[in-house]
């Protein structure tokens, strides 16, 4: 109870008056000790009466405040004038902000209940209520400061609030990126119903029930552009709860960042991915249809070379003069065919990994001259000048047959791409302790820079003249880069430009590579006569078969030719051959079935069967000792190698 200063005695007294004792001071308790501010202003604006609760909160004495006017405690005018007239028109005030001037100095915010009290129409008095909204206007302040903050984020941002969950704040960032101006007050789906199956709304949802976050990553969402035309653009959205003072959920913050040219250049990058995948698959494909086309080409070149070889051999031991100048020709130029053959299937070997060496030891100065006879008839012919130095007694370790056909190649491209009446030099020497180097120069039309590297590629010619002179199929230096590569060297082209000549250095370990195949000696035996053979030969190249019978009959063998596997089978019990050279490729039954029904057949149990192909690899010969072929005979065929295979010598090709 406020003793310092009792109510005003005409109060008192109209108290007495109206009820009785007990009811008196049960009205001035309640009013004095209210917890909330009570105060009574006159109709000038004079304040009458305060409760406790009024000058504790604003810290003033009964002298301090009653009696002053009431505009000396509000910090603004503009706000008791509003207050003083809307009581004076006789309206009352609910929940009216103001700001206080307390004693210390301090502003406190409060809000104002109030009406007015008339006797006859005249304002008598007001009634005040003043509560103390200081926590109020604190979170206010902070949700207003939130809500500037998310205005001026620099990503787009929206308020979703209340358990329906609906748009209180959107900012411009928010609106441009969505392109919509008419979300306030809606739900996720009533401001995105095309969305529905996106589970964005449902996300938002469970992040207000749950109180944790969540992220959306790239959400398609299909916007219209300036025409009107709909664009798919991509949202990353990251869903935040947003929580008041007691730590219950009262809203989510979502933000958005656009993704969409991120998106696109990933969808970008794995598209070409994919295309580079598909495009590598292709280019295998590709490659191996063509190392299986070279394969087939030069076995089924080889099979028309044969009886050209046989013939050749038929004239030269008829020895009638028929031969000639002219066999002379046909047969350089068939073992220039032969060559060209054999590089063909050399660079299809290597490309698909099928190519075998045979190391062993070997003067580097029988390689030179063997490759220089391959390359002299090349030479002669263009009329080149030919230097050759090898260093004397200069040994190395490798496959012999393999680098003659690197140096002999390397000589006739020089021989190729000189002018008639140039310069071609041949050196071989030591290059340190380890390295054997082996070049070719010559003053021929030179290399421009670009066609360094190019010249070693599959195929390539460089630019051609009209009439061809060159000749050639493109693999040669392919096949030198692959067969060195193979040895563990290099070779490099080098050249000062177009018309200055070229040199090409291959650089050799000097002894052999870990990893080759075991040496092979390879011992060339003489042609000799022996016994008579009943030789039966099956092949569906008649001319190959006929010129092959006429050779060996030559020299004193029994031959029957068929050209139909069955009825090759047919003569079997009738002819019993001692041998019998079988034609891989034959139609209606190969070469493998065909060995099988002989062997089963008892005049053929102990015939001895030769395979004849144009294939030479490993897994071929495998295939055919596994199919009971006594030997593997690789087309074409030299009559020195049909009659030692026949007269049951070892053959090597």
């Amino acid at each position: 109870m406020n003793t310092d200063k009792p109510l005003p005695a005409d109060v008192v007294a109209i108290s007495v008056r109206e009820h009785d004792d007990a009811t008196t001071a049960e009205l001035y308790d309640f009013v004095e000790n209210a917890v909330e501010g009570l105060h009574r202003v006159g109709p000038d604006g004079t304040i009458l009466w305060a409760n406790r609760a009024e000058l504790q909160m604003l810290g003033y004495g009964w002298e301090d405040y009653v009696g002053r006017h009431i505009a000396d405690f509000h910090e603004d005018p503009a706000t008791i004038d509003f207050i003083l007239r809307t009581l004076l028109a006789g309206e009352a005030l609910y929940d009216q902000p103001a700001r206080l001037r307390c004693k210390d100095g301090s502003i406190k915010h409060v809000l104002i209940h109030s009406n007015g009290h008339f006797v006859d129409g005249q304002l008598r008095y007001t009634r005040c209520f003043t509560r103390d909204a200081s926590e109020r206007h604190e979170r206010d302040q902070a949700l207003a400061q939130r809500d500037a903050m998310l205005m001026a984020a620099p990503v787009a941002a929206a308020l979703l609030m209340g358990p329906e969950l609906r748009f209180r704040l959107v900012n411009n960032r928010y609106r441009d990126l969505i392109d919509t101006s008419s979300m306030l007050g809606q739900t996720f789906d009533e401001a995105f119903p095309h969305l529905g199956g996106a589970g964005v709304a449902e996300a938002v949802a469970r992040v207000y029930a749950s109180g944790v976050s969540y992220q959306a990553e790239e959400l398609s969402v299909t916007r219209l552009d300036a025409d009107g035309q709909p664009v798919e653009r991509f949202f990353k959205f990251s869903l935040e709860p947003l929580l008041d003072l007691d730590g219950r959920p009262e809203g989510v913050i979502v933000v958005a960042v656009d993704v969409t040219e991120h998106v696109r250049n990933r969808l970008a990058i794995e598209h070409a991915a994919r295309e580079r995948e598909q495009l590598l698959v292709d280019l295998g494909a590709a490659s191996q249809a063509k190392d299986e086309f070279l394969a087939m080409l030069g076995h089924e070149l080889r099979n028309p070379l044969s009886p050209i070889v046989t013939a050749l051999q038929l004239m030269r031991m008829r020895g009638d003069g028929a031969y000639g100048r002219e066999g002379e020709i046909i047969q350089r130029q068939v073992d220039h065919l032969v060559r060209l053959v054999d590089d063909l299937l050399d660079v299809s070997r290597v490309t698909r990994g099928k190519i075998e060496l045979k190391v062993e030891q070997v003067e580097m100065a029988q390689v030179t001259g063997r490759a220089l006879e391959m390359a002299s008839l090349l030479v002669e012919q263009r009329g080149h000048h030919l230097e050759v130095d090898v260093e004397p007694g200069l040994v190395w370790e490798g496959d012999p047959a393999r680098l003659v056909q690197v140096v002999s190649n390397l000589l006739t491209n020089a021989a190729r791409y000189t002018e008639p009446g140039g310069r071609i030099w041949l050196r071989a020497r030591r290059d340190g302790a380890d390295v054997v180097e082996i070049s070719v120069r010559d003053t021929g039309i030179g290399l421009a820079p670009a066609m360094h590297e190019q010249v070693f590629e599959l195929f390539f010619q460089g630019k051609r003249s009209i009439d061809r002179a060159e000749g050639g199929l493109g693999i040669g230096l392919a096949l030198v880069r692959n067969i060195v590569e193979l040895h563990g060297g290099s070779v490099e082209a080098r050249s000062e430009g177009r018309g200055l000549g070229s040199e090409f250095v291959v650089r050799l370990p000097l002894h052999g590579v870990a990893g080759l195949a075991a040496p092979v000696a390879v011992v060339a035996a003489p042609v000799i006569d022996s016994a008579p053979q009943r030789v039966l030969v099956v092949d569906d190249n008649a001319d190959g078969a006929n010129t092959l019978a006429r050779l060996l009959t030559a020299h004193g063998h029994t031959v029957e030719v068929y050209h139909d596997p069955v009825a090759a089978l047919a003569a079997i019990e009738r002819f019993r051959p001692d041998v019998a050279l079988l034609d891989i490729g034959l139609p209606v039954l190969d070469g493998y079935q065909l060995a099988a029904r002989i062997h089963v057949l008892p005049a053929g149990r102990l015939c001895r069967l030769v395979a004849l192909t144009g294939y030479g690899q490993a897994t071929d010969r495998a295939r055919s000792q596994a199919s009971g072929f006594a030997a593997h005979m690789v087309k074409p065929i030299s009559g020195a190698e049909a009659l030692r295979v026949v007269a049951g010598e070892a053959v090597s090709d």
